[in-house]
Parts: structure tokens; sequence; C-alpha cells
């Protein structure tokens, strides 16, 4: 990211959409931010611990934005950000359901009203969400992971916090024998991320492991309309899960899926193509009344990353999960 990068997009950002203490094998602590991060042997300052662990797999999730008050970031435990991150889970996190187990910390969301504020107060405050990432994935893998291996996984500010961590982290042995793969979806990759940190990999087909996949959907020439897809954006075909520029024929579009805040969840299948083009993932959808939320104006499609290619996300995370532990795949 860099945290300055993203304080020009978050500007922009609307309101995007809706326990256990398992022992384990100390753990090395990773990398760590100037600021320190939450208390995460409280529960509390989770969104959500498994009541039970019942897969092989973990998934750490990092909600995007969702926070809209008043103050500058939001509290560990604001109710309004608790309710939103709370709907990202349904919505979002719901495709590694039955494939992983969900570990999501609760953060420190910046409130666009630091953009007003001098460098040093934007970085102090920015880096709030960042020092609560690291400090909630070295409480569970000190705490709760016992050597399983794991997904990293967020949307939007999720990922873009997620990217700095990686930057940080990935060298560490601990993601080159554990982690699974990185979900990274609405946030960009860029050449010279992977030229600076070597251990980032951007995924390059379907059954590549310990790699990322990153992407942000636009209409045709919305490219530079998305403050997410940052100069040079590494784009990942859902589609086809390869990074060249093939157009992707809607058939291939295993069922996008819509949750309303009321009534029942929409599944549609062949809903959009998929091309990457210009740092974008270049959609089609059929249906575009069901298109209400976009902040970023017309053709920005951001609020649905992931429900565009919902089936295809969670064909490839078992997929990508088989890969890992050795099964054979096609």
């Amino acid at each position: 990211m860099k945290l300055k990068k993203f304080a020009a997009a978050l500007g922009v950002f609307l309101f995007l959409l809706g326990t256990v203490s398992l022992p384990g094998a100390q753990a090395p602590a990773l990398a760590l931010v100037q600021e320190q991060g939450s208390d995460y042997s409280q529960a509390a300052n989770w969104l959500d611990l498994p009541k039970s662990i019942t897969q092989k797999v973990d998934v750490f999730w990092v909600y995007p934005t969702v926070y809209n008050g008043k103050a500058m970031v939001a509290k560990i435990r604001d109710p309004q950000m608790i309710e939103g991150a709370k709907y990202t889970v349904r919505s979002q996190a719901s495709v590694f359901q039955g494939q992983a187990n969900l570990f999501a910390p609760l953060y420190r969301q910046a409130s666009a009203k630091v953009l007003t504020m001098d460098q040093a107060a934007k970085d102090h405050y920015l880096g709030l969400g960042l020092a609560d990432v690291t400090a909630a994935f070295n409480y569970y893998l000190k705490h709760y992971n016992q050597g399983r291996p794991f997904i990293l996984a967020g949307h939007s500010q999720g990922s873009n916090l997620l990217t700095d961590f990686a930057r940080q982290n990935l060298d560490d042995p601990v993601f080159k024998k554990r982690m699974v793969a990185a979900y990274f979806i609405g946030w960009s990759i860029t050449p010279d991320d992977l030229k600076k940190h070597p251990a980032m990999k951007v995924c390059r087909s379907a059954a590549q492991t310990g790699c990322i996949v990153t992407y942000n959907s636009v209409a045709a020439g919305k490219q530079t309309k998305a403050p997410t897809i940052l100069p040079g954006a590494i784009s990942v075909n859902p589609l086809s899960w390869s990074t060249d520029g093939k157009l992707v024929p809607a058939s291939a579009n295993l069922g996008a899926m819509f949750f309303p805040k009321e009534g029942a969840d929409q599944s549609y299948a062949h809903f959009t193509s998929a091309q990457n083009q210009d740092g974008g993932l270049v959609v089609a959808p059929k249906d575009s009344k069901l298109l209400t939320q976009m902040p970023f104006g017309p053709g920005v499609y951001h609020c649905y990353d992931y429900s565009f290619f919902y089936e295809n996300l969670k064909a490839n995370i078992a997929r990508r999960i088989k890969a890992f532990h050795g099964g054979a795949t096609k």
C-alpha cells in the first residue's frame, strides 16, 4: 500500500454493504507497526470466532470499509461498524463456509476526516488498522491456529491492510509453510510490490498455492475511475484464474450471488463474462437492476467483487485447499 495511497482512496469510500480459546504451540511474533494493536485475548474484540473447529484449514478475514461515524477512527467495538462488518460475513466471507474455520478480528477503521490532518496524524490514524490486523493475527497464530494451514482474505480496506501486512510478513517461514492462498480482492498488487517483496506472488493458475488473488471489477473504460486500481495493477481473472488478457465468456461463470438486506439470497448462473484489461477486471453484468451500490460511480462495481464470482470463488477455494494438501487437481 502504501497507507498514504489508501488515504487517497478512503476519502471516497462510503458504507459499502450490510468463542473459543484453544491452546496452541508458541509461534513467533510477526512484524508490528509502531502503534500497539488492540487486545485480542478479549473475545469481544473479534467479529467472529468458531465455536468448534470443523475444518482442516482456517481463514483469517478482514472486512471492508463499513464505518461511517463521526469520529476520526472507529472504536474497536463501535456498534455501527460491527453491524456492517457482520453483513460482510454473510455477503462475502460466506464463500469459505464449510471449507475453512472463520477467524475475523474487529479493527479500528479510519474516517475520511483524517484527510484534513497533517501527514503525521494521517499516518497515525491509518496505522491503527494495520496495527490491529497484525496484533490479531499474532494472537490467532499463537492461541488459535494449532498448526493448521490458513487463508488470508479480505475486501477493499481489509485487503488493503492485508496487503501491507503481507509486505511485512510473507517471507516469514510460517507463511511459506502454512498459507494456502490469499484473497486480497478489491485492492491492487503491482509489479513494484513483487519486485520489492519477492515473497509476494500473484496467483496465475487455479491450483497454485501460497499466492495472492487480486482483482477489481469495472465496466470497460472505467478503470481510471476506480480508486482501488493502482498504477500497474495486476488482475487475476476469477473465471480462468489467469492474469492474461483473454475474454472468458459468461458461460464459465458458475453463479453470482446477491444478498439483499431483507429477503432471500439470490443466485444467478452465467451472470457476467470477465477480462483482465488495463489493471481492472472488465465485466458485463446481465442485469443492472440488481446493482444498486456504486459509490465510485456507474461502472465501478467495487461492491460486487465477491458477488459476481461467488460460486467460482467457492470452487477455487476448495481446489487450492486440495492442492495444498497434495490432492490431485484437474
